[in-house]
């Protein structure tokens, strides 16, 4: 009787065991707003489509930044884009470099939005972006060391023409920007000011890279991205906090790539928590490929 009793038990607990390990924690079940992901190689909508689809619905991501490639056919844009709608998931059409800003980085930005444009004439409404999401990231460029002012200038008219373009297409534009933003300050015909509220100004919805591990402390996301998510929230504009997947060379600290997962899902929860009266304020994992890989 008392090892009938006993082996019953130890089934008991050993079910018990698996169901709690199946749990979400709290934090992460509390980080399961909808979140933003960055897919940059693009080929794989032909080979892995389904399967990234598939992990971008289990973790309720509700927005793609998708990189324009013009080498990639047509056909497989529609049919990713087509099977992403059926998932209630917006995909953006992501693009953007250093130079852009260089002499004849207007080119480049024409160049895209002429793709874009005669993409959305050619699809259907549910095969078309749903908006334009740049990464540019100036201070890459030599020229942000060597002639700032001009650089930053070139940044502006960039980004200013960025949003006649979306406009026209009646699309809604984002734009990626570092944490440090708010320290670049800029005095030149569009005014004078902090890069971080120009972009915050002239943009629909910012994605702020506070590439750090831990949600407090003084180089802590909560902290580093205070000023932005104030201001987005005083304008009413969006505000999406992203964070690093990937592994990084320039410091521990950046990515959560050697943490996992239920670390990084559990920091977000702290973050959410420190601006759970500000509006509009979500999270955007970059990037898929390396999110797909990182540990649990």
């Amino acid at each position: 009787m008392n090892s009938r009793i006993n082996k019953l038990s130890l089934i008991f607990l050993l079910g018990l065991g698996l169901m709690l390990s199946t749990i979400p924690s709290k934090a992460e079940a509390n980080v399961r707003a909808p979140l933003s992901t960055w897919l940059w190689d693009t080929a794989k909508i032909q080979t892995k489509g389904d399967e990234i689809l598939s992990f971008l619905e289990k973790q309720n991501v509700k927005q793609v930044y998708l990189q324009v490639n013009s080498q990639i056919p047509v056909s497989a844009y529609k049919q990713f884009i087509s099977k992403a709608s059926r998932k209630y998931i917006k995909v953006h059409a992501l693009d953007g470099a250093p130079d852009w800003v260089s002499p004849n980085g207007g080119q480049h930005l024409k160049s895209m939005f002429d793709w874009l444009r005669a993409y959305q004439r050619q699809a259907l409404p549910q095969e078309r972006f749903s908006g334009v999401h740049l990464d540019v990231e100036p201070y890459l460029h030599s020229s942000w060391n060597s002639d700032y002012d001009n650089s930053v200038l070139a940044y502006q008219k960039m980004l200013s023409n960025a949003k006649v373009y979306s406009g026209q297409l009646k699309l809604p534009l984002g734009a990626d920007i570092p944490f440090w933003f708010d320290e670049k300050m800029y005095n030149n015909s569009y005014g004078k000011g902090d890069l971080a509220s120009w972009v915050i100004r002239n943009v629909h919805y910012i994605s702020i890279m506070a590439y750090r591990d831990q949600a407090v402390g003084p180089n802590g996301i909560i902290e580093l991205v205070k000023n932005e998510v104030n201001l987005a929230n005083k304008l009413g504009k969006a505000i999406i906090i992203g964070v690093e997947t990937g592994q990084s060379y320039e410091a521990q600290y950046v990515s959560f790539y050697e943490e996992g997962q239920a670390y990084m899902f559990n920091q977000l929860q702290l973050v959410q928590s420190a601006y759970s009266k500000v509006r509009n304020v979500s999270f955007a994992i970059h990037y898929v490929d390396s999110w797909m890989a990182m540990k649990q």
